[in-house]
């Protein structure tokens, strides 16, 4: 019967805890059964059952555990369980000195309150079919913080998934108020930071601190790409949501195969120049702060179409906790656009181990010069982070050029990837 490990999902990923364990051990368990929900440093997940048999818990909830690691098997019926979790020996004691002490007083403590019942409200489509309530980590989380029964609460999030907001509302309805935070001093609130968070937090400090880097800044007309983007949605059959990420992606997907430099880490003191051209999609999870970066592999070889369907799925998947293996590693390029959020420019901090990412603006209306007259034209900032230590700064413009050129005029972007 198969164990189940710990599993690797990202790049970055050293250890995950065991969020909740949807079974308890000793259970019957189904092939393809949703057995448990971890959560790693980008986001929490769910592990399914590889095959029928009985469910025998090896790891507690809470506990982080190594990637790889064994935390749980599913056995035959009557197959002998794994030994427990092993708690942490306690460290020898010398024989106790016979000194006198105060004898210590000790206050009786309140007993814990029993969590706060909720009248399930109608039509409240929170449990699955396997009889599992569909929440988000933090939901479960606050849920737990504030007594709120989990059972009688109705979900808005996807396919009737229970959210923050959900938990918030039935609490109000309760008279529940959420904790108060620790003070620390005048108007602040200490909060800590989710594993996710943590792992950015360090990432990011090691990256700005040990990669040099530096940035280049174009401004790329797209006219030409916003009035293909609308004939595709219209005439196209699986076009109707692409995005000009997407055509980013399709244009950096082939800039990096005309300069492989960019395509390229510095390990070790050595360059490892990839064969694979992997483009990452920063994105921000769909509960909470924290990011996300789904990997659309090989795209080179894929055509406009296949990325703008390919890049949604990794994405959904990802910000649903269900990502698939790979979705979250091996990105040799990454791409952030916060363009739909107003931003007219930005420099982004790259993700070792690539040598650069790109930073991509909103699309606005500006004045342009053309054919010597003032017009108004569509106009998008891009900005290149660059690892000095694996290319430099002519590389860099020349790389640049060419996403302008390949966005500015889009058509090439169309055509199947063994004709570009």
């Amino acid at each position: 019967m198969p164990d189940i490990n710990m599993p690797k999902l990202s790049d970055t990923m050293e250890e995950g805890t065991v969020l909740e364990w949807k079974k308890a051990s000793g259970d019957p368990v189904h092939k393809g059964e949703v057995v448990a929900e971890v959560e790693s440093d980008k986001a929490s997940f769910e592990i399914e059952a590889e095959a029928d048999g009985v469910l025998q818990i090896v790891v507690d909830r809470g506990q982080a555990v190594p990637v790889g690691e064994l935390i749980a098997r599913i056995t035959a019926p009557g197959e002998e369980a794994p030994p427990p979790p092993a708690s942490p020996a306690a460290p020898p004691s010398s024989p106790p000195r016979r000194e006198p002490s105060p004898t210590p007083v000790i206050e009786p403590s309140p007993p814990p309150a029993a969590p706060t019942a909720v009248a399930r409200e109608p039509g409240a489509p929170t449990i699955a079919a396997e009889g599992r309530i569909k929440a988000s980590p933090l939901a479960r989380r606050l849920a737990a913080e504030l007594g709120v029964d989990l059972t009688g609460v109705r979900g808005t999030g996807p396919e009737g998934r229970i959210v923050k907001e959900d938990v918030l509302a039935a609490a109000g309805r309760l008279g529940t108020r959420p904790p108060t935070p620790r003070p620390v001093g005048p108007e602040v609130e200490v909060v800590e930071p989710t594993r996710m968070q943590a792992t950015i937090a360090r990432r990011m400090a090691e990256a700005k601190a040990t990669v040099p880097h530096f940035y280049l800044t174009v401004e790329a007309r797209v006219d030409e790409a916003v009035r293909l983007r609308a004939q595709l949605k219209e005439l196209v059959a699986g076009a109707s949501q692409v995005t000009m990420t997407d055509f980013l992606t399709r244009a950096c997907a082939i800039a990096l195969t005309r300069f492989p430099e960019v395509n390229t880490s510095w390990v070790e003191g050595r360059f490892q120049r990839k064969r694979s051209v992997n483009i990452g999609l920063a994105v921000p999870p769909a509960q909470g702060l924290g990011l996300l970066v789904p990997v659309v592999h090989d795209a080179d070889r894929k055509d406009l179409i296949q990325i703008a369907i390919e890049s949604r799925q990794v994405i959904e998947r990802a910000r649903s906790g269900r990502p698939n293996p790979g979705d979250l590693e091996g990105a040799t390029f990454s791409i952030s656009n916060l363009g739909m959020y107003g931003v007219d420019e930005f420099s982004a901090i790259i993700n070792p181990p690539e040598a650069a990412i790109l930073a991509v603006g909103q699309i606005k209306d500006a004045p342009v010069v053309e054919d010597g007259r003032l017009t108004v034209g569509k106009v998008m900032r891009l900005t290149l982070s660059v690892d000095h230590r694996v290319f430099y700064g002519a590389t860099a413009a020349r790389f640049m050029a060419e996403v302008r050129q390949l966005i500015e005029r889009p058509a090439v972007l169309l055509l199947p990837p063994d004709q570009v």
